[in-house]
Order: structure tokens, then C-alpha cells, then sequence
């Protein structure tokens, strides 16, 4: 109790009351938020349903897409976390996301200490990475990305410290640098290799430390081992279903990056964007602070203070790599999600603190309220949007299906529902997979024969069907669905 009250005392004098205030009632706010809207698909609704069938099939090896379909497009780890929050909360939306949520607090901490160590406030860089865009969504997202966040972080922070931190702590920093590229191996492949490799060869280059860099860190040894600790999953993977390994390794790592549009995604289709698009994402993404950022470091460079110590000037370059890896990385790639650049957002929040450290208390301090504000009033919009303004709904199937199951039917034998077309993610998540598809009301007629049947229909899709729905009884309407009960073919 006395380290919590010592924390809190630390935090209200370098950031203000106001700023500790508003940041503690955002945090209790996003975990209370992780129960209140549904999954919404494609990606929340896809990983939460995965997550389901891993726990309920207690197959801890291969992540199920559907039923006999393996998904082989990421490792197991952010399924692991989910199906363990199933398996602890029960099959729900907080079951789901918590793990995730604990995730980016583990990333908060990894950061907080990487600071304190590296004479960077810390509490400048918890307020700055816990407020950022990207990082407040994910850390109640359903997502492989945090996970990988987690490895990242800790292995940048580990080789940093490895490099220039205490004589005394080196061998353990060295240890956990190869913690966390196992981390990143079972979190999304060997892509998060790439984030940390890139940063740490370019800064060993531009600083001229590359026998420096060579020489702190145990590479062969380490990196056979960090690649041992996760081979038996990968062979076990490949053993269960055999194919795993050639579309893991060359689809979803060189084809997908280097092909724009590429055809041979299994689970859906890949997203064709403009080359550069990655460093627009990450604006917005870093929002409200990447605008912050590049006002500071115009002021810190102009400043007095930009007469600084190499350890600094060799710190501040390494974040800057760190930052933006993830940018430089997918340039060039024509298959991307904003979510890409969060590897590079601890790094950030720390290269902000560090020119926010700089520039003098008071002017820091207003900053980050300000910032801390404009985030928090984003964030309880965006909640709003979701609850109250019910927008959620209409990227999930939760209200379709709590509408059939509030149906007078018994749980002894429940007439089947049935999703006309394409049957999204959710849908067998909030159906606990009995939800099933078909492609035509004719196909659904020979089904329903003999058996009552509830039909999922996409509002969207009424008026070209009007005709062929006449003889079905309309249940009702909600989010982007209406409900028909088909009692015979029509």
C-alpha cells in the first residue's frame, strides 16, 4: 500500500491533479467498456469466435476458423489469452477482451520501467501511451496486435538497456531481449522480428556502434534459442494439419506484404492500398499527440537543450528508429491495417516525453492535460457512438441473434437460424456456432421442410427478395438484419 500511495503521490506531482485524475477514470472507464457493446466484425468477431472454439474444444494447438477449417494466418498466442478469459469469464464480450486489456498494461509498465531507466519521465510516457488513438482501441480489441506489443516492447526496451543500461543488469536484460522475440513469434510470426531487428541495425549503423551492438547481445545463441522455445508449437501445428507451414511462412509472410490485393488469403480478402499509406495511419493513429510531437521536437531542436549528452542524442535516435520501423517497413506494402504501427507507439510515447522532459515542467504539464482531455472527450464519443447510438450493432450479429433466442422456443429443441449469404464471425460467436448458412431461400425452403426455421436476412437485400419473402413471417428488425420465421418452403 505505502509503493500505490508513493505512485500516486509521484504521478500527481509531475503531471497535476487534473491530468491523474482524468487518466485513472479513463482507464476504469475502457475496462468497464469492454462488456458494454458486442463484437463487431470482421476482426473482433472472427478472433473472439476462434478463441471460443479453442476453449470449447480444448485444442490448444490448432486455432479453428470453422468447423474442420484450421486458421493459418497467426500464431496461437492472442487466442490463447482469449480462450483463457472464456474459459475463466464464460463465453462473452469481457471474456474475450480482458486478456487483451491486461496485455497493454503489461506494455505500459515494460515502457514505464524502460523510461525510469533511461532518466525519461515515466510518468509523462504513461500518459502519452495510454491516450493514444491506436493504443486506447486496442487495448480492448480482439486483435494479435497487442500481443505483439508485449514481445516488441520488451525486446527493444532489452536491448537498449542490455546496450547502456547497469554493468550489473545486463545478463538479465539479455535474457529478456530474447524473451520477448519468442513473444513475437507466438504472437504473430516472424514479420515482429522485423520491427526490432530494423530499428536496432539502422541505429547500430547511423550511431556507429555496430561492433558495440554485436558484442551486447549473445545473437546466434540467443536467437537459436528464442526460436527453440516456440519450434514445438510450430511442428505440432504443422503435424495437426499438414500445409500450415508453406501458407504461414509464404503466403501470410512475403506474399501478402509484397502482393497488393493478394488472392491467396484463406479467411477473406486483402486490403489493396496505396504504397506510403502506413504513414498517414500513423498520424491519425498517434493522435492527439503526433502533432504534439512534431511541434516539441521543432522547439527541442531550437532550444538550448538541443545541446545534449551522446547518451541522450544515441537514446532519442533509437526511439526515433523504434517509432518508425513499422512506417518504414510497410511502405512499400499494399496490404495493410493502421493497427501495423502500434510496435512502434511505446517507442513513441517515450521519444514525446523525452522533448516534453526537456522543454520545462509547466509547459509540459498543460500539454499533456491538454492532450489527456481532447483523448478522454475522443474515447467517451466514440463509446457513446457504440452504446447509446447503438453503431456497434450494426457491425455485429449480437442483436439478430439475442432476437431469435428471445423467441418462444425452448432450449430442448430450438428451430435451427440460418444467415441468407454470407454468415459473419459474430454470429457463431453469440450462437455458440449453431448458427448456420445458406446460400438461397430455395436451398433454405429444402431445409426447412419439415422443421421451423429462423432466417437472418441483411436489410440491404429485402427489395431484390420482396417477392420471395411474401410468404414468410417477418419477427422484426434490428441492427443490420431482419428476422423471418419460415414455418414451410416456399
Amino acid at each position: 500500500m505505502n509503493q500505490i500511495s508513493r505512485f500516486w503521490l509521484d504521478a500527481k506531482d509531475a503531471l497535476g491533479k487534473r491530468t491523474v485524475m482524468i487518466i485513472a477514470a479513463l482507464i476504469i472507464v475502457r475496462l468497464i467498456s469492454l462488456a458494454l457493446y458486442p463484437l463487431m466484425d470482421m476482426t473482433e468477431g472472427r478472433y473472439g469466435e476462434i478463441a471460443r472454439k479453442m476453449a470449447e474444444m480444448n485444442d490448444w494447438i490448432t486455432p479453428w476458423y470453422d468447423t474442420g477449417v484450421p486458421f493459418w494466418g497467426k500464431p496461437p498466442l492472442s487466442f490463447w489469452m482469449s480462450a483463457i478469459g472464456v474459459k475463466f469469464f464464460g463465453v462473452n464480450e469481457f471474456a474475450v477482451r480482458f486478456p487483451h486489456f491486461l496485455a497493454a498494461l503489461l506494455v505500459i509498465v515494460i515502457a514505464y520501467d524502460w523510461a525510469k531507466k533511461s532518466q525519461i519521465n515515466p510518468f509523462y510516457v504513461i500518459i502519452i501511451l495510454s491516450t493514444s488513438f491506436i493504443f486506447l482501441v486496442s487495448s480492448g480489441a480482439v486483435m494479435t496486435d497487442m500481443a505483439l506489443c508485449v514481445g516488441s516492447t520488451l525486446a527493444l526496451r532489452a536491448c537498449w538497456l542490455s546496450l547502456r543500461g547497469k554493468e550489473s543488469a545486463k545478463k538479465r536484460e539479455q535474457v529478456l531481449f530474447f524473451i520477448g522475440l519468442s513473444i513475437m513469434l507466438l504472437a504473430k510470426g516472424p514479420v515482429g522480428w522485423v520491427l526490432v531487428f530494423l530499428p536496432i541495425g539502422l541505429w547500430a549503423l547511423l550511431s556507429k556502434s555496430i561492433k558495440e551492438t554485436w558484442q551486447g547481445l549473445a545473437w546466434i545463441i540467443g536467437g537459436l534459442a528464442a526460436i527453440l522455445v516456440v519450434t514445438p508449437w510450430y511442428l505440432l501445428a504443422e503435424q495437426h494439419t499438414p500445409g500450415f507451414l508453406h501458407y504461414f511462412f509464404v503466403g501470410e509472410h512475403w506474399q501478402r506484404f509484397t502482393v497488393s490485393g493478394w488472392k491467396g488469403d484463406l479467411y477473406g480478402t486483402a486490403h489493396a492500398t496505396r504504397h506510403g499509406t502506413i504513414w498517414l495511419q500513423f498520424i491519425y493513429a498517434t493522435l492527439p499527440w503526433s502533432f504534439i510531437l512534431a511541434i516539441s521536437a521543432w522547439v527541442y531542436r531550437k532550444s538550448a537543450v538541443s545541446k545534449r549528452p551522446a547518451t541522450e542524442k544515441d537514446l532519442s535516435l533509437f526511439l526515433l528508429l523504434s517509432t518508425i520501423s513499422p512506417c518504414l517497413f510497410f511502405t512499400m506494402s499494399g496490404n495493410i491495417l493502421w493497427t501495423y504501427i502500434l510496435p512502434g507507439v511505446p517507442a513513441f510515447a517515450m521519444l514525446l516525453a523525452l522533448y516534453l522532459d526537456k522543454l520545462g515542467e509547466a509547459i509540459a504539464k498543460k500539454i499533456l492535460f491538454i492532450g489527456t482531455t481532447a483523448s478522454a472527450l475522443v474515447f467517451v464519443s466514440v463509446l457513446s457512438t457504440l452504446t447509446i447510438g447503438h453503431a456497434a450493432d450494426l457491425k455485429s450479429a449480437k442483436s439478430i441473434t439475442q432476437l431469435y433466442e428471445a423467441q418462444n422456443m425452448t432450449k430442448d429443441h430450438m428451430a435451427p437460424l440460418v444467415f441468407l449469404g454470407d454468415r459473419p464471425y459474430s454470429a457463431m460467436f453469440y450462437s455458440h456456432g449453431l448458427a448456420l448458412k445458406m446460400a438461397s431461400l430455395e436451398e433454405i425452403s429444402l431445409y426447412a421442410k419439415t422443421n421451423p426455421t429462423y432466417i437472418a436476412i441483411k436489410k440491404n437485400k429485402l427489395s431484390s427478395l420482396e417477392q420471395a419473402l411474401k410468404n414468410l413471417t417477418v419477427v422484426g428488425d434490428t441492427g443490420n438484419y431482419r428476422l423471418f420465421l419460415m414455418l414451410n418452403h416456399i
